[in-house]
């Protein structure tokens, strides 16, 4: 099936800011983009759109849309709370979590590694976020899987800012093994602690992931 123009763009513009080849705070000006790829303005004003649906780009009022540019603060604390929610999570889930259950993350996590070694990075996010939030729903607790699910979404955003895993060796769906395991013997403790080991690895991905030469291609 053929791409449309807005498909293209949005693609293409989504896999620079993620490569870096358009830097963190850098403008996304119609025009110079338009030109760029060969497309009318439209299309493009529609990408910039989607990806500002996405929280990868802020618009401001009479200035325009640039690419966000979050702290490595921001993004550590944002890791590290989702990290206490979801070893909350994983407390009230072991306790009820079935055998049916447990097999649906096991698929999920099936799934996300055959997405994973193809580099479907899009894929393997909508996989990933939705296999931790199997964990969160299966603790019964409505409020604590809306806040996991909408930090799953923040963090998500600066995986993608930084895209830790094209740059380095990282393999995350040998760690949602591990929390599964745990939870699958219902050890809390060890749960906990893989938990607290995969966030941790994701934190250090982003911060190697961001040291990173100066001499990108950029817009």
């Amino acid at each position: 099936m053929k791409i449309n123009s807005e498909d293209a763009v949005y693609r293409k513009l989504k896999t620079a800011i993620r490569k870096r080849y358009i830097r963190q705070g850098s403008q996304l000006v119609e025009i110079a983009l338009a030109q760029q790829l060969g497309v009318s303005r439209t299309p493009v004003r529609s990408a910039i759109k989607r990806l500002e649906a996405e929280g990868l780009v802020n618009s401001i009022p009479n200035r325009g849309a640039f690419v966000i540019t979050p702290t490595q603060r921001e993004i550590k604390e944002t890791f590290l709370v989702r990290a206490q929610l979801e070893m909350m999570a994983i407390r009230l889930t072991i306790s009820s979590i079935t055998e049916q259950q447990i097999k649906e993350i096991r698929d999920l996590i099936e799934a996300e590694t055959a997405v994973f070694d193809k580099n479907n990075l899009d894929e393997y996010f909508a996989i990933n976020d939705s296999l931790h939030m199997k964990i969160a729903e299966f603790s019964g607790n409505r409020v604590l899987s809306s806040y996991i699910h909408e930090l799953l979404d923040r963090t998500r955003i600066f995986l993608i800012l930084y895209d830790p895993f094209y740059k380095i060796e990282y393999c995350p769906t040998k760690e949602h093994e591990t929390i599964v395991d745990a939870i699958a013997d219902r050890d809390i403790d060890r749960a906990c602690a893989a938990v607290q080991e995969h966030i941790n690895s994701a934190i250090n991905g982003l911060e190697s992931a961001g040291q990173l030469p100066e001499d990108y291609l950029s817009l």
